[in-house]
């Protein structure tokens, strides 16, 4: 019985231990108090790598339509800076890695525009960090021969897992995209996106000195990033090869947090769609 209580308990704490990306946001705290310029920079890069990336055409589904599909990204944020290596549990890791899910249904709106609403889920690869979120996305214009498709969508979304951090954000932005077939057996669809990011971050009481409780001067709360105040733009450039209902996309995000250097991110999504 002493055994069996030792592995259940070894479980339980092995379950709980943090993972090499997870976020500790202690790491933000100095002598002075909390960092929260370091806060802010950290949660509009968290934000970029928990918003998944459009990784399609403007082309919906279709009313009657469904579309399931994987992604996995790769991104480089800017990991040598302050606010990345104190909080992440191993800074030595080069990048962040994400695995997402999502499924693509078309419906009626009461304009006559074709319609879409998008569900998916996004893990941070190695950490207890997951977003969960929605889109919906109308086409402007689609399936014209001559003409490019043209589409519009909104989304939100939302990270879970990290018990000091609430992380939301919101976008809106669109594709244009033009599919071809290629020898009677299969399309090519070159597109191009834009997406606007809004972040909002804000932490939990955090206690510095947990070891006594009853001193609320150890407890901190980072300054808020409002969402209304913390906007990034994205621009998206993909591919995507369809045979029959099989297709593979590949792409590029820009994002672009502030002046300087865009930070990037690679996918790559496989999926059916009948």
């Amino acid at each position: 019985m002493r055994a069996l209580v030792y592995v259940v308990a070894l479980a339980v704490s092995t379950s709980a231990a943090a993972a090499s990306n997870d976020v500790n946001l202690i790491g933000l705290v100095k002598e002075t108090g909390e960092d929260n310029e370091g806060f802010r920079s950290l949660v509009r890069e968290l934000g970029i790598v928990m918003t998944p990336t459009s990784l399609q055409p403007a082309e919906t589904t279709g009313q009657s339509g469904f579309d399931f599909g994987l992604d996995y990204t790769f991104h480089t944020m800017r990991f040598d800076e302050a606010y990345w290596q104190n909080t992440r549990e191993n800074p030595a890791t080069p990048l962040l890695m994400t695995l997402g899910a999502r499924v693509r249904k078309g419906f009626v709106l009461p304009v006559p525009l074709t319609s879409e609403v998008e569900f998916g889920a996004q893990w941070l690869i190695d950490s207890q960090l997951l977003s969960m979120g929605t889109n919906v996305r109308v086409a402007l214009n689609e399936g014209f021969r001559f003409i490019p498709d043209i589409a519009l969508q909104i989304g939100i979304n939302r990270m879970v897992g990290n018990k000091d951090l609430d992380l939301l954000t919101v976008t809106a932005g669109g594709q244009i995209s033009k599919g071809f077939g290629v020898m009677g057996s299969f399309n090519l669809c070159p597109f191009v996106g834009y997406q606007s990011i809004w972040v909002n971050g804000s932490s939990r009481i955090i206690d510095t000195g947990p070891s006594d409780a009853a001193n609320v001067a150890d407890n901190i709360v980072f300054t808020q990033v409002p969402l209304a105040a913390n906007r990034m733009d994205r621009v998206s450039l993909g591919l995507r090869f369809q045979l029959a209902v099989v297709h593979v996309t590949g792409g590029l995000d820009l994002n672009f947090v502030d002046a300087t250097d865009p930070l990037l991110q690679y996918s790559v999504r496989a999926g059916v769609a009948f």
